[in-house]
């Protein structure tokens, strides 16, 4: 019964990581916002990695801009969202079917991305790179644990590498955000627990000691009856 007890609390733990961890992603992908302007305008970490790159390489090479394996990457990134919006959120929101044909958002996907807005535009090179980088650990983090299995640090820097950019630039955190944090502080956790209960060496299963051997000296010796 104690060592089925411990396999059901081993998998518990290891369901609800993986559910926190399939969370993530999907938030991720979906570009759920994690973090808002003043102005009430929304970021999510795929957007601004994709502003990022665009315009750093419109600086470094106005004419030839993002390569084609750039381009298809930021395509890759950026398809899943522009989906929901063409195929759940315009009929929804705005009461008109969009165009869920996957090679016209594939298509949009990267214009709509590049789109920019009056926060981004005025914040400083240095506040675009922590943004861009701490979004960048966070989206590979979450990827990387998702596949091994278990929480990687990376998931842990990115979003505490954000917050530190949401600071500089005086920006509310969601409660994307928040629910991210605990996500990947949870996982340590659970990772935590069941490396001790893996560790563990109950008493009950040390080997007993083997019994000693009698001595032939202690053998009793029968005696000669005398009359």
């Amino acid at each position: 019964h104690e060592v089925r007890g411990l396999l059901d609390s081993v998998m518990a733990m290891q369901s609800s990581s993986a559910i926190g961890r399939l969370t993530v992603i999907l938030m991720l992908m979906f570009q759920s916002p994690f973090m808002f302007s003043r102005s009430g305008v929304g970021m999510a970490p795929i957007g601004l990695i994709t502003k990022y790159l665009v315009e750093n390489s419109k600086k470094q090479n106005a004419e030839a801009g993002l390569n084609d394996n750039a381009k298809t990457f930021l395509r890759v990134i950026n398809w899943p969202a522009h989906m929901l919006e063409e195929c759940v959120l315009l009929p929804i929101l705005r009461t008109q079917e969009g165009n869920c044909d996957p090679v016209f958002v594939w298509e949009r996907a990267l214009s709509e991305g590049v789109k920019g807005n009056v926060f981004w535009d005025n914040l400083v090179d240095q506040h675009k790179q922590i943004l861009f980088g701490s979004s960048a650990v966070t989206l590979f983090g979450a990827i990387i644990s998702f596949i091994t299995g278990r929480t990687h640090l990376m998931a842990i820097l990115g979003p505490a590498l954000m917050g530190y950019g949401m600071h500089l630039n005086s920006l509310v955190p969601s409660f994307q955000y928040i629910m991210c944090i605990l996500i990947s502080l949870s996982g340590i956790r659970s990772r935590a627990k069941m490396t001790g209960l893996g560790g563990a060496t109950p008493t009950d299963a040390r080997p007993a000691a083997p019994p000693a051997q009698a001595k032939g000296s202690d053998k009793k010796k029968g005696g000669k009856k005398t009359n």
